[in-house]
């Protein structure tokens, strides 16, 4: 762990810190965590923007909102003040269920590509989060609407009492795209967001 901790220093900046380094690490684990998931979201939005005016398209992912889950983003405990609060960025993933930091080794295949790997990843998750693509609210079952309701009954098999006492955590992506073309896969969320970002490592590329 700590020689491949080590590495990312490396290739980011001597003047980086081993928690720069940990931090890198965790933002890749979160944008790992939302590629992973993008498969079970509904298109929710098609003539969006991010927050610096760039086409997008947005992307629902729903959760089912746990007393454990609630309790780590100190949610209001009255249902109508909880639907009026939000969450945005890395917190967002968090409270929709995404690990703390784990090991890089459990990310990558090797440590040198791991590494790489890891910064790319990394990077690209700061693009979402500079420009505000990622907001999480809590809504009661009854009062999801649009879309989202539609798609509802296929991920809530087994689970509709507890969506009912619990309610949903409801996770909105904003993916870069100006064309209507969209593929809720790992893999076009990966083109998209690196057609847009508008810094990317050297050594990340590829």
């Amino acid at each position: 762990m700590f020689r491949t901790l080590a590495m990312l220093r490396s290739l980011q900046s001597a003047h980086h810190s081993l928690e720069d380094a940990q931090a890198t690490v965790q933002q890749a684990c979160d944008y790992r965590w939302l590629r992973e998931h993008l498969p079970r979201g509904v298109i929710t939005g098609s003539n969006v923007t991010l927050s610096d005016g760039t086409p997008a398209v947005a992307i629902t992912l729903p959760f089912l909102a746990t007393p454990a889950r609630r309790q780590g983003g100190k949610w209001p405990e009255a249902p109508d003040e909880r639907e009026r609060c939000h969450v945005e960025g890395a917190h967002a993933c968090r409270a929709a269920g995404a690990p703390t930091y784990r090991k890089l080794e459990s990310l990558s295949q090797g440590l040198a590509h791991g590494a790489l790997s890891v910064m790319k990843d990394a990077a690209r998750f700061d693009y979402l989060v500079a420009r505000h693509a990622l907001r999480l609210t809590w809504r009661r079952l009854d009062h999801v609407a649009g879309p989202l309701a539609r798609h509802l009954g296929r991920w809530l098999s087994g689970n509709s009492q507890r969506a009912e006492r619990h309610g949903l955590f409801l996770l909105e992506v904003k993916v870069p795209s100006a064309s209507a073309e969209v593929s809720l896969e790992g893999q076009w969320l990966d083109t998209q967001v690196d057609k847009y970002r508008r810094i990317v490592p050297s050594r990340a590329q590829g």
